[in-house]
């Protein structure tokens, strides 16, 4: 198959998409930033790809058009002169948005529908805070149960605030320092094909202090046997202390006191004064609060949930916690949904295989 000559000359790493952002009108930046991330990610970097889901819009610029616009031409000519946009900017944010609303969509497909609850705001206003410019401490942690609805609230957070902006990513579950390195590499546009010493240095040169990293499940990467020396504790700090940037850690409950009362307590003393001390670490609740269990019963479009907020409680304290409570919802709703009925209590003890009463 014939490359496509459109293709050769983007770069579409974090670094080049930067430097070609920093060229453009400030209110275009984010929007390029996430259509470079979107062709290089969703299109296979791919330009006939693009053209075509933003011709399925009605936006009907040609591969030359995307393609001029990607290499950091939108107002210059080949020799970086300034020259007429190729598009207007007013028509660049209007067909980005649309790609955007449509790639959200997509995303979605199939999947449950992110709800917003007390401890989801609870975990984007602690980022928030820890991204302003102006904080001293930008290593952040949170604390929280497994199924506390943390990994969602982190993948939503980073879908909102654009690609390469803010990046999750999930500790390998073999501590492995290499794999980490590459998962966090690939976020900014590299190929997990590349050498190490390569991905590293070129994280290094993505991560700066406009750039979010939040690591999930942090307590696989801690290695006992190491002590106070973590490979990958200590890169992540050596990355903030010298590019900036801000950096979130979850950890479980168990892993704390795991460090706290173990030999690592010094190395834990390192750590936890990064994030400003233990008293700054954000602490979710160890069960789900009532009103959270309420909304998210009411966003399936639980029948009277008010009344059966007391067994619902019940669910989300089960193993599990709110994973369980949506688990059981989906498939109460899948059930109303086949039989064209609504989603009452009675379908959601039928699949938890309870006894039911009729008119639940």
């Amino acid at each position: 198959m014939e490359s496509n000559p459109q293709n050769t000359s983007l770069k579409l790493d974090e670094l080049n998409l930067q430097r070609n952002a920093a060229n453009l009108p400030a209110e275009m930046r984010e929007d390029f930033l996430w259509l470079g991330a979107f062709l290089r990610d969703a299109c296979h970097r791919d330009i006939e790809v693009l053209a075509t889901r933003a011709r399925a819009l009605g936006v009907q610029h040609d591969k030359t058009t995307w393609s001029r616009i990607l290499r950091g031409k939108w107002g210059r000519d080949a020799e970086g002169n300034e020259t007429s946009p190729v598009i207007s900017q007013a028509n660049f944010l209007k067909a980005v948005r649309l790609l955007r609303s449509d790639e959200r969509v997509r995303e979605m497909a199939g999947k449950v529908p992110f709800i917003e609850t007390s401890i989801t705001k609870q975990i984007f206003n602690f980022v928030d805070g820890k991204r302003a410019p102006e904080r001293v401490n930008r290593f952040g942690v949170v604390v929280g149960q497994t199924g506390s609805q943390k990994t969602a609230s982190y993948k939503e957070y980073c879908r909102r605030n654009n690609h390469g902006m803010c990046s999750w990513v999930e500790a390998p579950e073999n501590g492995s320092m290499v794999e980490f390195i590459s998962s966090l590499a690939v976020r900014y546009g590299s190929s997990p094909q590349e050498g190490y010493q390569r991905l590293r240095f070129k994280v290094f040169q993505a991560f700066n202090d406009t750039k979010t990293i939040i690591v999930d499940n942090v307590q696989r990467l801690y290695k006992e046997k190491n002590g106070h020396n973590q490979p990958v504790f200590d890169f992540l700090s050596r990355l903030q202390d010298e590019r900036g940037g801000t950096i979130i850690l979850s950890i479980t409950p168990v892993f704390e006191r795991t460090l706290l009362e173990g030999l690592a307590k010094g190395f834990f003393e390192q750590f936890e004064g990064r994030a400003g001390g233990r008293t700054n670490f954000l602490r979710l609740p160890d069960v789900p609060p009532e009103e959270d269990v309420l909304t998210i019963a009411k966003a399936f479009g639980l029948k009277d949930a008010d009344k059966h907020l007391d067994f619902l409680v019940k669910i989300s304290r089960e193993p599990g916690r709110i994973r369980r409570l949506f688990e059981d919802l989906q498939q109460a709703k899948v059930r109303a949904e086949m039989g064209k009925r609504p989603l009452t209590l009675s379908l959601v003890k039928m699949v938890r295989d309870e006894d039911t009463e009729e008119g639940q």
